[in-house]
């Protein structure tokens, strides 16, 4: 009788630490529904410090990066359309920001997006955006929201 109580202590003991280590380890519901943490050079609202040279696809790529990311930087406005995208060469006044604002070998590794957020229409203003992206080793990542 001993034996099976000292046997049903031990086993009740492994299986709560068992259940504890699953509990411990599994993400709560709020921590699973946010979008994971990017660790990039990139910091919004700053100049990147080490972009990558762009290579012949960089602008789709980037175009791509910039819808996917926008329903983060603008919550609220729906989904995006890219309007256009252009490296910051070829963006007229926006590429010509970058430079000023960075340097050139940033204006040279830089894309900018035009954003097109239909559910805020018909406000001109609410409805459109501009998005600088760089590369990195992390990938496309927008590193300004211009105003």
């Amino acid at each position: 009788m001993r034996r099976v109580r000292v046997t049903s202590a031990a086993l009740a003991v492994c299986l709560a630490g068992g259940s504890a280590s699953v509990l411990a380890f599994m993400p709560s519901a709020t921590l699973a529904a946010q979008p994971p943490a990017v660790t990039t050079a990139a910091a919004l609202g700053q100049c990147p410090t080490n972009p990558l040279p762009l290579p012949p696809e960089a602008v789709a790529r980037a175009a791509d990066q910039a819808r996917i990311q926008a329903p983060f930087l603008y919550r609220g406005f729906g989904p995006a359309v890219v309007e256009l995208s252009a490296r910051a060469a070829f963006a007229g006044p926006r590429g010509a920001e970058v430079k000023v604002q960075c340097g050139k070998v940033v204006f040279e590794r830089t894309v900018v997006v035009d954003l097109l957020f239909p559910k805020m229409l018909p406000s001109a203003s609410l409805s459109q955006a501009v998005v600088f992206l760089s590369r990195f080793s992390t990938g496309y990542q927008v590193w300004e929201q211009a105003h």
